[in-house]
Parts: C-alpha cells; structure tokens; sequence
C-alpha cells in the first residue's frame, strides 16, 4: 500500500508500505476513509518540530472497520469509527493516577502516538487495539467525525482553562485549532473573539466568534470598546508563538493557555507580574478522557463539517502541504491558501 512517511532526509514522501495486519486478539484492522493533516505534522514538515524517521504520519482520522480479532466487542465489522492515536498503557505510574495523556508507557520511553513514535494514517489501513476506535453515531458525516481528535485536544483545553459562562475569551489564530476553539468557546463563554491575518480563515472566523480581527484590529481602542473597559479573562494561543500578544491583553486573574506548536518559540515573562496580577498559564498536554464529550459535542455541532475545506489524495500531498505553510518548501515562493482543513483521502 502506499504511505506518505517521514524519512531519515527529513522530507515526507510517498512509499511503498507493508500492509499492516490484525496482531493480537483484541485489535481491529482499519481502511482509512479520511484522514487530516494536523498543525504537528506542519510543525515537523516545516523544521519546527522534531519527526521520528521511518515513520507513517497522520494521527486524525476516520474509517471502517474490515476485520476484528476474537476477542473484540466494542466495534463490528462495516462500522464507522474515529480513531484515538494516543495509545495509553493502563500500566504506568501516569495511567494509574487516571492521568493518561501524560502515559509514559510500559517501557518508560513514552506513549505510542500514532503518526508519531509508530505508524500512523496516511495511508489506506490502519490496526489498533479496539480501546483506540470509537464507533461514529450513524448521521455523522465523515468531515465532522476527522475533526473529533482535534476537538478532544480543544475541550480538554477549555476544561482545564476552566471557562465559564461569564468569560471574555480571546482566541490567537483561526487555523482549525482555532477555529474549534471558537466554536468551543461561543457555547461556553460570555463573549468570543478571535484574530488571524489569511483574508479566507477569517472569514470563517468571522461566521463563529462575535468579533473576528486582524492582529493590527486587536488595538486598546476595540479591545476598550468590546470589553467594556476591560481585558479577556482567557486567551488561547493557537498559532504557538503569540504569548506576548496574550500577555498584554489578559485581565487580572485571566489564564493564558498555549496551544498551539512550535518548538523553537521561546518567551519570557516576569513573574512578579504575574503573581501580583494572579495570571495563570495553563499547559493542558493531550486530551484526557475526552472522547466520548467530542463525540457527544460534535453530534450536537453538524456545522463542523464546514471547516473540511480541501479533500486531496495522497499523491497530491505536495501540494496540499505547501498551501497549508503558505509556501513552496522546495523553492520557499509564497503560494496562496485558501483552506482550513485539508484531509487525504482514498
């Protein structure tokens, strides 16, 4: 089958990949009917990021189930599942303090991430132990249902920001990270603002959040006016390198929470600013326990589909990455992106 992989050159290229079978008794083997390409993936496309070589990336994703082990009894064959990439132990000290996106597993040298430290799904199959496919309610589409890992990592954000319904909250970004957190954010808080500089992910952001802005537009004069004389109580940095900006407009006894990914962004702050104004920052990590509120959130949300905006093969993915980076990685010539979801497909 063919798999698009992350080679020892540092590039991710189309190969040639053994099928992958069912292992063990209780696993499920997969065809994969879509699969996104995440702001991780970009991160280590783009050097921001470290990628393990030899690697199958791809870790959002949806398909169908074509054959079980014997002792299965979660999932059929011919249902329609989502696929959890973050393969938690059970076993090590993190798992047995109900802590799982913080598994270090069996062996101690981290998690099994699929996409990441194994093999992932970009490409046309995928097995995993039944634990790690969660069936789709029958009316979803398969464009809300690729956005339900991602949508996980959203709420369990917004969980341990502890928005409430009295929060102004300010979301750094209108990728599809930032989009679903202002979808998140207008069903939970008071008022939902949002920024970003393409010209086509604002719009959509615009069709959300109660105010959409261009980085310039973020000024004391509308921050002022829309909250009434005040700062956010929230602020969400989905792009990774926007601290600063969420530092100057957090209330006193705000939470800044760092979303999104960029290994080499570095920011420093003072921190007698920060207790005497009682700011917190609050790194989430993965999302905990929180499938089955994505799934519940996303049957509740049909118009998430609409953020799947670019469905390309897997031959195409050239392309497709460098609309998403705004730039020819081989040349660095600036392309035009009018997406906010790619995904790959059959």
């Amino acid at each position: 089958m063919e798999a698009l992989v992350w080679t020892s050159n540092h590039k991710l290229e189309l190969c040639e990949w053994e099928e992958p079978q069912i292992a063990a008794p209780d696993e499920v083997k997969i065809r994969i009917e879509m699969t996104g390409v995440c702001g991780t993936d970009l991160a280590v496309i783009t050097g921001k990021e470290e990628g393990v070589p030899g690697v199958i990336r791809g870790h959002e994703a949806v398909g169908t189930v074509i054959q079980i082990g014997s002792n299965v009894d979660r999932v059929k064959v011919g249902d329609r599942v989502v696929i959890d990439p973050n393969q938690s132990c059970d076993e090590c000290y993190f798992c047995l303090k109900k802590q799982p996106h913080l598994c270090t597993g069996i062996d101690g040298n981290g998690m099994p991430i699929a996409g990441l430290n194994r093999n992932g799904t970009f490409t046309f199959f995928y097995s995993t132990a039944q634990t790690f496919a969660h069936r789709l309610p029958d009316h979803m589409s398969w464009e809300t249902g690729v956005l339900i890992e991602p949508l996980a990592c959203v709420l369990h954000n917004f969980k341990e920001a502890n928005v409430t319904a009295d929060d102004k909250v300010l979301i750094l970004g209108s990728g599809p990270m930032g989009l679903l957190s202002q979808i998140v954010s207008k069903s939970k808080s008071a008022l939902t603002v949002a920024t970003e500089v393409n010209p086509y992910r604002l719009a959509f952001a615009k069709e959300i959040s109660d105010f959409a802005l261009t980085p310039a537009q973020l000024n004391q004069a509308t921050v002022d006016k829309i909250c009434a004389g005040h700062k956010f109580d929230v602020i969400i940095d989905t792009v990774g390198t926007q601290l600063e900006v969420a530092e100057k407009w957090i209330e006193r006894g705000g939470r800044i929470v760092p979303f999104g990914i960029n290994a080499k962004y570095r920011y420093t702050f003072s921190p007698t600013k920060f207790v005497q104004h009682a700011i917190k920052i609050i790194a989430a990590g993965e999302y905990r326990y929180m499938f089955e509120e994505a799934l519940r959130f996303a049957a509740e949300t049909p118009e998430m589909e609409k953020l799947v905006t670019r469905k390309v093969k897997l031959s195409q993915h050239e392309a497709a990455i460098d609309e998403l980076i705004g730039y020819e990685l081989n040349s660095l010539k600036v392309v035009g992106s009018e997406t906010v979801k790619t995904v790959f497909v059959p």
